[in-house]
């Protein structure tokens, strides 16, 4: 049963009530300042967008001038709102001939925390098919370009404190990308010296073990101490033969052809014999900063691998040097017990 936005709502799941909270900040801004509002729909969406009515005069009709002429543009927008990139081909054509009607714009927003770089290259032909079978834009946006388009728009004091509060709320639920704050510690036992004398990382792309979640921050591990803490620029995969590879990761959008060039020439120096039998992940990296992060409890790292999440928020750092400096002498155990 369809029911009103509202700021005190009745749902119990979490993608409901998401949906609400992202509703009544577009639904108050609409009410505040329906100029800003149009500019938010018009820059997620890219298209010349008008919301508010025009006022004309001397405006040749099929039939008539009026002498004045007042008009409000007909259009429909959905929002299909996922907790994560979970869309359904399915719901998504039944949403499109829901909105198939005589308007000037159609528009269906896809409103998830994608972590990819480009949503929208998961959605080419849905986004190609929409437009020419139905003339619908199919719009995939991330809640972090939600709430900073609703913050670069004017408003009021008032409208500012919800936003605060709203920011808080997706970022206090992992709606906002985790990517950035989070410390991807590897065991480099045998390959610490290619991450610190050429900033670059390297392991087979087969998956299981070999597996890395998308971070921002990278931590070669050897003899229980991390020694150095990274920015990771991209993860590149280069292809069996190495001389093809495709971007992954795009952390701090480079120009990927140049991307690609610096992973094939350090895998063909460093990994060609490797490299001739199977993929190979590059992780590309830049700014090492000197650190002593070490593991106090006993025992190495039994795994390829440990996540620290959300480190980069418990202490706020924009760069791999300021976290490096919060993190100076203390240990794993000190750390996890504060993230």
């Amino acid at each position: 049963m369809a029911k009103e936005i509202r700021l005190f709502n009745d749902y119990h799941t979490k993608e409901n009530i998401l949906s609400n909270h992202c509703g009544v900040m577009l639904k108050m801004l609409y009410e505040e300042n329906p100029k800003s509002f149009e500019e938010v729909i018009s820059v997620l969406s890219g298209l010349d967008f008008a919301v508010t009515p025009s006022f004309e005069q001397q405006i040749k009709k099929s039939n008539s001038y009026p002498d004045i002429v007042i008009e409000q543009p007909s259009f429909a927008i959905f929002f299909e709102t996922k907790r994560t990139n979970w869309f359904h081909d399915p719901q998504i054509e039944r949403h499109l001939k829901s909105l198939h009607k005589n308007r000037d714009h159609n528009i269906l927003f896809l409103l998830s925390n994608f972590e990819e770089d480009r949503p929208e290259e998961i959605f080419k032909m849905q986004i190609a098919d929409a437009y020419e079978k139905y003339d619908i834009h199919i719009v995939p946006i991330t809640f972090e370009q939600l709430v900073e388009t609703l913050e670069t728009t004017e408003h009021s004091d008032n409208y500012n404190r919800y936003l605060d509060e709203f920011r808080d709320f997706l970022d206090r639920n992992n709606y906002l990308p985790t990517w950035k704050y989070m410390l991807d510690v590897v065991n480099c036992a045998s390959t610490i010296n290619e991450v610190h004398d050429y900033n670059v990382y390297m392991c087979p792309a087969t998956g299981g073990k070999y597996k890395h979640r998308r971070g921002k921050y990278f931590g070669g591990y050897k003899q229980k101490n991390v020694k150095y803490i990274h920015e990771i620029k991209a993860l590149v995969i280069a292809e069996e033969g190495g001389e093809n590879a495709v971007v992954e990761w795009n952390n701090f959008n480079f120009d990927e052809k140049e991307l690609i060039t610096e992973a094939l020439e350090k895998v063909n120096l460093l990994r060609k014999e490797e490299v001739m039998n199977r993929n190979m992940q590059v992780f590309l990296l830049q700014n090492p900063a000197e650190v002593n992060f070490r593991k106090d409890s006993d025992g190495g790292l039994y795994s390829s691998k440990k996540y620290f999440k959300n480190i980069a928020q418990k202490f706020p750092s924009e760069s791999s040097k300021e976290l490096a400096e919060q993190l100076q002498g203390k240990t794993w155990e000190e750390v996890e017990k504060m993230i």
